[in-house]
């Protein structure tokens, strides 16, 4: 059964007029994990029930990167994921029906800072009164997710949800232009540390962890290095 990313790729892919011309295009990938086959994550996935849920506001361009990190988060929690795609004036109908639904508590995860005119939960998260937290994480480049958060007046009303202290990404694959920029995996995972599910935490770092070593072994054309986090993820449960 597909995911909720993996459902929103098909569809763009479907309306598309011109293929999405990318660094790698060339590459034989693996229809799900879209890593090149002889670097396929797959085995490594698992799926998993999350304490919180996540919605992917992708960027039209992100859907098609091999690189995207954002499709970690659906492929480990698939029940717990949704997936849009941004648009500053067209939001879909059913992503503004799930954001004003009374049973969530919708917060978007990104740096706003005090005074912005918005609520700032830092590291601590919200009192959400039995309802459902729901955070919306931001998927594009560092530039085309700031043009989202400020630019979406359908999102304004949000709570942002930040980190108080800058966390030492790990993402190998793309050049962090920020201090304390994290990949949208990366940033998923401390969220489910923070709000004290640690189990769920670990698996989506240790599954971000094989994407990051797999994707380098592509780029640089060597054998993937047996990691410590291909051991955890081989023990946690049967493969999906």
């Amino acid at each position: 059964m597909l995911n909720a990313f993996q459902k929103l790729r098909q569809e763009l892919l479907a309306r598309s007029t011109r293929p999405f011309l990318a660094r790698g295009k060339s590459v034989a990938r693996c229809d799900q994990c879209q890593l090149a086959q002889q670097a396929c994550i797959c085995p490594w996935r698992r799926s998993l029930q999350s304490s919180v849920d996540f919605v992917l506001l992708l960027h039209h361009d992100e859907v098609f990167k091999p690189t995207n990190t954002g499709r970690l988060i659906a492929d480990i929690f698939p029940a717990n994921t949704f997936a849009f795609e941004w648009s500053r004036t067209e939001p879909p109908q059913e992503l503004l029906h799930l954001l004003a639904d009374p049973a969530r508590f919708p917060v978007i995860v990104f740096p706003a800072e005090g005074g912005s005119g918005r609520i700032v939960y830092q590291d601590a998260p919200p009192a959400t009164d039995g309802r459902r937290l729901t955070m919306v994480l931001l998927d594009g480049t560092w530039r085309q997710a700031s043009r989202m958060f400020r630019a979406s007046p359908w999102l304004s009303h949000l709570p942002a949800f930040t980190f108080a202290s800058p966390r030492e990404g790990q993402y190998a694959v793309r050049q962090a232009i920020r201090e304390g920029q994290l990949a949208t995996a990366e940033a998923a995972a401390e969220i489910l540390r923070l709000c004290g599910d640690e189990n769920a935490g670990q698996v989506l770092s240790d599954y971000f962890a094989v994407f990051n070593e797999h994707y380098l072994a592509t780029r640089g054309s060597r054998p993937v290095r047996p990691l410590a986090e291909h051991d955890r993820l081989a023990g946690a449960m049967e493969p999906v």
